[in-house]
């Protein structure tokens, strides 16, 4: 049920910021998805070593970083129920280290967004991310539908790459899906790089999953998590027809 409330969500907010392919391409997906589901995204990194740039949003807000068990209660009280979040979601990510940045209006939260810092965290499909020790995951930002459009994601970006930085992480990594033109501006703006494209796609049902990466090795960025099968020479060929070759 969640994960169709959250379907249902990004559907309007596509058609409210006025895209009609990607509004099409997300009816195909919700069409079939009871039979195959895809996934398609772009990593892009963010190198700590270089001058971050500053937040473009122009609204007067506060950011603060929580983390560790001391910030714990408190991110539980103000979390609960953005982006679906329930209270055992936000102590299992605080669990394992993990880190939110809360942007505020006066005393309200209008967004926030995570950072990782763990190896093995699972993307979808049996897929897995591969996070060095040096590295650092950013992911699950989400802005309220009524402050979206404000640049609010840099907001929360800026806080997390700083908090980063300041613990000797030199690089952070965030995936963008192809069909989110919004976060993919935000990238643009920024100049970030580009590492990987990555195609997922699972016959629903089963745990055969198609795995290809675009511009550098899957095995480089991702793992197959224990109980997927990686795909056979056969259905490789045939996916890779149909999606073509780089």
């Amino acid at each position: 049920m969640r994960w169709v409330l959250r379907e249902l969500r990004r559907v309007r907010e596509v058609v409210r910021w006025g895209n009609p392919l990607v509004v099409l391409l997300l009816a195909i997906r919700k069409t079939f998805r009871p039979f195959v589901d895809w996934d398609i995204f772009d990593v892009f990194e963010t190198d700590l070593r270089l001058p971050l740039p500053e937040s473009y949003s122009k609204e007067k807000l506060d950011a603060r970083v929580y983390a560790g068990n001391q910030d714990l209660n408190q991110a539980v009280e103000q979390l609960t129920s953005i982006n679906d979040l329930l209270p055992a979601d936000i102590e299992l990510r605080f669990a394992r280290g993990d880190i939110v940045a809360v942007a505020y209006k006066e005393n309200e939260v209008v967004g926030c967004a995570w950072l990782t810092f763990s190896n093995g965290i699972e993307h979808a499909f049996g897929t897995s991310w591969i996070i060095n020790s040096t590295e650092a995951l950013r992911y699950d930002s989400f802005v309220l539908p009524d402050w979206r459009g404000r640049a609010i994601h840099s907001l929360l970006n800026n806080a997390l790459n700083r908090y980063a930085r300041a613990r000797g992480v030199t690089r952070t990594l965030a995936e963008i899906s192809v069909l989110n033109k919004q976060s993919r501006s935000l990238a643009k703006h920024f100049r970030k790089v580009q590492a990987i494209r990555v195609v997922l796609v699972q016959i629903r049902g089963t745990k055969w999953i198609y795995r290809k990466a675009i511009g550098a090795p899957l095995e480089s960025r991702f793992a197959s998590v224990p109980g997927f099968p990686n795909r056979s020479a056969r259905t490789r060929s045939l996916m890779d027809a149909i999606l073509g070759k780089s």
